[in-house]
């Protein structure tokens, strides 16, 4: 495996049980959030343990409900001199609950993506300054279309690919017949392994093809996510948060993030994308996509733990 430690470290750390100083008696152990020393946080949050909220800023303020880990929620602020942060359901607010237990949401907001970059002027050597004969660049991660998505989500695979480019491929119909086609520009298409740069692929037909992996592009995620806008226009980002040498590695490596600080992703198809990298496959585990706005707030809540922020642009179609 050759994961960064960024995801293993994004996992709460849990707090020593502590004992009273007056008679030794021991206090409940709580989960300490690595992110909780330093300015109180507002906006978006998830809490990181179950939690009972009370009513005012104090342990002995009334209880007025229980919520569970992984609970979303908006914080709107800590008064000055307690540790007790004041919480919002919906924009309704519910009462209080310790700083330690909020820490910052990990996605993608509800509000359109506004402030994003939006296209990119021509640079020389790019795309748009290329003659019309030469094939455009494409990068190693990409967003699709839901219904391009739900389609090739079908059939069980080891990832997901889209077409960055026209590809000649290879359908196998038996042992003995095959038959050549194009993957169109913009065609998700379930990944079965890659050797020898070459790509094994299902089809929605139930048949295998064979392409090259030139041109193909891992798929992140599917746009707009469950509850999601519609993607505005404007470059988009992912975050990467470590590199495996198997889907099941990186997959194990997803589960612990969505059981941790990622819950809020816990209900969406798993961020583990295939990446061709000088022969090899290896994948990759992220969350996206972000606005040019989002991703730098993302990467604050990553600065936060003391983590690198691998930020990386998305190809849209």
């Amino acid at each position: 495996m050759t994961a960064t430690p960024a995801l293993r470290r994004l996992l709460p750390a849990l707090a020593a049980v502590a004992l009273s100083l007056a008679g030794g008696i021991a206090v409940p152990a709580q989960a300490q959030s690595p992110v909780a020393v330093g300015a109180p946080l507002t906006g978006e949050v998830v809490l990181n343990r179950d939690i009972e909220v009370r009513i005012g800023p104090g342990e002995d303020a009334r209880i007025v409900m229980t919520l569970k880990q992984g609970k979303a929620l908006n914080a709107l602020g800590t008064p000055r001199g307690t540790y007790w942060t004041e919480v919002a359901i919906g924009g309704q607010p519910i009462g209080y609950v310790p700083a330690d237990s909020l820490d910052p949401a990990l996605m993608v907001t509800g509000r359109p993506a506004v402030g994003g970059e939006g296209p990119r002027p021509s640079k020389p050597g790019s795309a748009a300054s290329q003659p019309a004969d030469a094939s455009p660049p494409h990068r190693s991660a990409a967003v699709v279309p839901r219904v391009a998505w739900d389609k090739a989500a079908q059939t069980p695979a080891e990832g997901y690919v889209v077409a960055a480019v026209p590809i000649s491929a290879t359908e196998i119909l038996t042992n003995r017949k095959r038959r050549g086609f194009t993957l169109r520009k913009g065609d998700v298409v379930a990944l079965i392994g890659a050797a020898n740069g070459e790509a094994t692929l299902a089809l929605p037909a139930g048949t295998r093809a064979l392409a090259p992996v030139q041109g193909l592009v891992g798929v992140v995620a599917p746009y707009p996510l469950p509850g999601m806008p519609p993607v505005e226009p404007g470059m988009l980002y992912g975050i990467k948060l470590g590199e495996y040498v198997s889907y099941a590695e990186g997959l194990r490596a997803w589960k612990e993030f969505t059981a941790g600080p990622g819950s809020a992703y816990r209900d969406l198809p798993p961020m583990v994308w295939p990446v061709f990298r000088k022969g090899r496959l290896l994948y990759e585990v992220g969350v996206a996509p972000f606005s040019r706005l989002q991703v730098d707030t993302a990467c604050g809540t990553l600065a936060q733990r003391g983590l690198d922020c691998t930020v990386i642009e998305l190809d849209t179609f």
